[in-house]
């Protein structure tokens, strides 16, 4: 099926930016993640899942040929009851296949970084809790790790060096499974190598996921190359 916003459908790079694209101009430039996300998803209007995406979802034995689906972007995605912007994805996809439903968040990079560390992030709630005592920045962040995380075994990182935008994605999906009913759900971060990305970067990035991914599962998966977590069911409550 195709992609839409709304009721209205997306063929076209045109479309997805008028309906869907980022909120910085800046950001819509060939070779940058937006963009790139949007041009493969949009490889012949719309209408194909994308062959990488299949490929990957054929690594892990829970999922199938998908059968249907549809697509969103830029879909706000709540994970708690507490006022301000709520985590946003680059492209919702709700999809079937033999296993039953599904819904997949894309997190789309060319080599920008996965946002600030949760230690960063903490010190910035506690700042704005001094200046508003209403703040919830930091009772956030403290049910975001609780919720996610378990206690940290020998050799694990710290929570603080974990990058924050990665458990708000992993929450953010899961409660959307959740409201959706959907039996899976998919955290896909998908990487663009283009003229303007830096090697470098790209590596911090991946590391940057395998310190969340060890710390996550414990050590079940500690890297991640062209496939799929298996069998991570964190105890989110939505």
């Amino acid at each position: 099926m195709p992609i839409y916003k709304g009721k209205s459908e997306i063929t076209s790079l045109a479309d997805w930016e008028a309906l869907g694209g980022p909120k910085s101009r800046d950001q819509w430039v060939p070779d940058r993640s937006a963009m790139e996300a949007a041009r493969s998803w949009l490889h012949d209007g719309g209408r194909t899942f994308p062959y990488e995406v299949a490929r990957i979802l054929a690594t892990h034995p829970d999922f199938g040929p998908t059968t249907s689906w549809r697509g969103e972007p830029e879909v706000k995605l709540p994970f708690d009851a507490f006022a301000g912007e709520p985590r946003n994805t680059d492209d919702l996809v709700i999809a079937q296949d033999s296993f039953g439903s599904y819904a997949m968040a894309v997190e789309a990079k060319a080599d920008e970084p996965f946002s600030a560390t949760v230690a960063e992030t903490l010190v910035d709630a506690v700042e704005r809790k001094m200046e508003n005592p209403r703040s919830n920045g930091v009772t956030r962040v403290e049910q975001l790790v609780m919720a996610l995380l378990g206690p940290r075994k020998s050799g694990e990182p710290k929570i603080g060096e974990l990058r924050y935008q990665l458990l708000t994605a992993v929450a953010g999906v899961l409660c959307e499974a959740e409201r959706r009913e959907t039996d899976r759900a998919i955290l896909l971060v998908q990487e663009f190598i283009t003229r303007k990305t830096c090697d470098e970067k790209h590596r911090m990035n991946a590391a940057d996921l395998n310190r969340f991914l060890g710390r996550l599962s414990h050590g079940t998966v500690s890297a991640l190359n062209n496939s799929l977590a298996h069998s991570l069911s964190p105890a989110v409550h939505c």
